[in-house]
């Protein structure tokens, strides 16, 4: 009764307050004002969802389409001003937690401890380092801001504890994501399908993020919703022509794979393997997507520009991280626009390359951060055959962009920020519920082979 008297003095607040505003807006700037409202409007719909505002905040704006709907998006300026861009991305993190920690919800938050606040330090140390040296003006990009709202997107996931949430907001996204790809392949069959994104590779990483938990929440109201997602998503995947998203997710599904195996599932394994194989003989007896395939892994991938590009960017990677290796050139982007100053390309093709030179070795650490989480996960739960669908559908999300970004710039796109380092605080909150394997050593034995002690 309490949060229902608070939301309604919220409503009448927000209404006395912005119903002025936006009437002399639209005097002079009706769009703006249509935008204010529209915001207005969001943020108290996600007010009034509590604790679940926080994932499905992170997911609305890391699924929007920012970007035209069909064309080459990596070359085109967002729909919307970077400013706004920009807002959106802070207030998508920060709105959420600020409602949260004024109403005083969830009482039993994660308990902060030394290496969260290291990341703490690092993250505000990043913000400073790079304003000294770029400016705030430079500092209003999408990309760079995703970037250094990463560090303080992870501590403010840890104080939503809770993955549950995320499994229906990963299913909204794969909608979202779904709807706008098909819609962009029937205005424009000939190009790659993802421009509203920023670029086809940053839609189908987006596509390998929010898969496992799409997936878990629709199999949990049916089997056969649960196939027709992970079919849809791998047409999704097809029509982005993104190899090393293709690439991540044959390796998140032999994860899967594993995981039921160690549990012993052999029920549902059997179930995941004809899924996957009635999925493939759909996708390849289907005649747009089956030319896509073959003309993408036909073509001399060894000999193309792309290869030769990133090892051309590995050699420089290597060689400015060894004269500048602790906190680089302290300037997002620095490498990319190197790079791309000897070559047609600009980027480097591999986003831990492209961190190491721009930000040092601390800033490479920084962005390891939910990595690392999410193979804690993962490793845990192959040793001990535990751990919940949620916790595992989060750590598979953030390893298939993990393989991505081995070839693509994925921390430069504040959509896949966003997501990445939301997803990983959730699960360092989580990290007490999956308890550590039991090592006993025993004479002569390997861990593995060692009696349970009594």
């Amino acid at each position: 009764m309490t949060r229902l008297v608070q939301s309604r003095v919220a409503v009448v607040s927000a209404a006395i307050l912005v119903g002025p505003i936006a009437g002399a807006l639209a005097v002079r700037k009706p769009a703006l004002a249509l935008l204010a409202c529209l915001g207005v409007i969001g943020l108290l719909a996600l007010a009034s969802l509590g604790d679940r505002a926080f994932p499905w905040a992170v997911m609305l704006v890391a699924v929007a389409p920012w970007y035209p709907l069909t064309g080459d998006g990596v070359n085109a300026a967002p729909l919307v001003r970077q400013l706004l861009f920009c807002i959106a991305i802070i207030a998508a993190v920060l709105v959420p937690t600020l409602w949260s920690v004024a109403q005083r919800e969830n009482a039993e938050r994660a308990r902060p401890n030394r290496l969260m606040l290291l990341l703490a330090i690092l993250s505000f140390g990043f913000i400073v380092l790079v304003f000294s040296t770029v400016g705030l003006k430079d500092m209003i990009q999408s990309g760079t801001v995703g970037f250094l709202l990463g560090g303080i997107t992870f501590l403010c996931a840890r104080h939503f504890g809770d993955p549950e949430p995320w499994m229906a907001a990963s299913f909204g996204g794969l909608m979202a994501l779904a709807l706008l790809g098909f819609a962009a392949f029937a205005l424009d069959p000939g190009d790659r399908v993802g421009a509203f994104s920023g670029y086809a590779i940053t839609y189908g990483a987006l596509v390998v993020l929010v898969l496992p938990g799409a997936l878990v929440w629709a199999a949990r109201r049916s089997g056969l919703l649960a196939f027709v997602v992970a079919a849809m998503a791998g047409a999704l995947l097809i029509l982005s022509q993104s190899r090393s998203s293709w690439l991540a997710a044959v390796g998140m599904v032999f994860i899967v794979m594993l995981l039921l195996a160690r549990r012993g599932d052999y029920r549902l394994l059997f179930y995941v393997s004809t899924g996957l194989v009635v999925a493939l003989v759909l996708i390849f007896t289907t005649g747009s997507l089956h030319r896509i395939v073959e003309q993408r892994i036909n073509s001399s991938i060894g000999s193309s520009e792309s290869a030769t590009h990133r090892e051309f960017s590995l050699h420089y990677v290597t060689g400015q991280v060894h004269h500048r290796p602790v906190v680089g050139a302290a300037d997002p982007g620095y490498a990319a626009q190197q790079v791309g100053a000897q070559t047609d390309i600009t980027a480097v093709d591999n986003g831990y390359g492209s961190i190491s030179v721009d930000m040092g070795l601390l800033g490479l650490l920084v962005a390891l951060f939910p990595i690392g989480v999410a193979a804690i996960v993962l490793t845990r739960s192959l040793r001990l055959g535990i751990a919940s669908p949620p916790d595992i559908a989060l750590a598979l999300g953030i390893v298939g962009v993990a393989v991505v970004t081995l070839f693509y710039d994925s921390y430069y796109w504040a959509q896949l920020d966003l997501l990445m380092f939301a997803m990983g605080g959730v699960l360092s909150a989580r990290l007490a519920a999956i308890p550590r394997p039991r090592v006993v050593w025993r004479s002569g034995m390997y861990p593995e082979q060692a009696a349970p002690s009594r």
